[in-house]
């Protein structure tokens, strides 16, 4: 019986049940071991401060970061979970962090060096769902590792811009912009390199984005553009150089789709 409450989250004496953040860092030590560990590995950093006996807090604990949905994205990220009632750490670091109301969900890639971004999900006059706060999130991440691969794209460093692209499309596989943006860089190696299966890489994802959204006019114009550089590198091409780009030619697939999607 007390099994069964427990995973139903039932009311106790009135009130829900608290989320335990089973997988969460916690205070001032958790967050010295999470910072640590998203620096050396590149990865996204939560930090969420809140306090007891808050019912904004409640809310966005069991509302939001209880649900199966939240639990699942949030698997693999360093988190923590700060009260700054628990300790003078835990209050300094909320102080480190400007933080004055309460709760507070920031994210940041701290490798990057990038001002953590925060997401509130409800006021009193709007309140976002469990899959509209988990966009947010997804976005803002993506948003993160693409600025940071654009830097990346303005020095001429293509395969590190590849890997913050692919990484933005990691955390949010539908960013229409991290598609299109992988796209040109692919285009820019296989133009300077007249290397055929990067301009065949530039085309597919072009494509991708012309799935999420058929209407994408940078992709339209970007897929048409690549499509006559890789008509043009063929003919320029012996037939020995080509023979082993036979399986990636199964791109012609992904026209098929552009047409269909055009068609929409």
């Amino acid at each position: 019986m007390v099994t069964f409450l427990l995973l139903m989250g039932l009311a106790i004496n009135g009130r829900a049940l608290a989320y335990d953040f089973v997988y969460w860092d916690r205070g001032a030590t958790g967050y010295v071991s999470a910072l640590y560990g998203a620096e050396l590995s590149e990865k996204p950093l939560i930090l969420y401060f809140h306090i007891q006996g808050s019912e904004w807090c409640e809310k966005m604990n069991n509302t939001y970061l209880a649900t199966e949905r939240a639990e699942g994205f949030l698997m693999e990220m360093y988190k923590v979970e700060v009260d700054p009632d628990r300790g003078e750490d835990e209050l300094a670091l909320s102080s480190q962090y400007g933080i004055t109301r309460y709760p507070a969900f920031l994210v940041s890639v701290p490798a990057f060096k990038t001002e953590p971004q925060r997401i509130h999900p409800f006021s009193k006059d709007q309140e976002m769902s469990v899959d509209d706060f988990l966009q947010a999130l997804k976005s803002k991440i993506a948003h993160i590792y693409s600025k940071k691969a654009y830097t990346s794209f303005e020095k001429k460093a293509y395969e590190e811009a590849l890997k913050y692209y692919q990484s933005a499309l990691v955390f949010d596989p539908k960013n229409i912009y991290a598609y299109y943006a992988l796209g040109m860089v692919h285009e820019k190696i296989g133009t300077e390199k007249k290397k055929l299966e990067s301009l065949l890489d530039a085309e597919i994802n072009f494509l991708k984005a012309l799935e999420i959204d058929p209407n994408h006019k940078e992709s339209k114009a970007a897929v048409k553009s690549v499509q006559k550089n890789i008509k043009i590198l063929r003919q320029k091409q012996s037939p020995s150089d080509s023979i082993f780009l036979t399986d990636r030619e199964t791109t012609e697939g992904n026209r098929e789709a552009y047409r269909k999607a055009k068609k929409k």
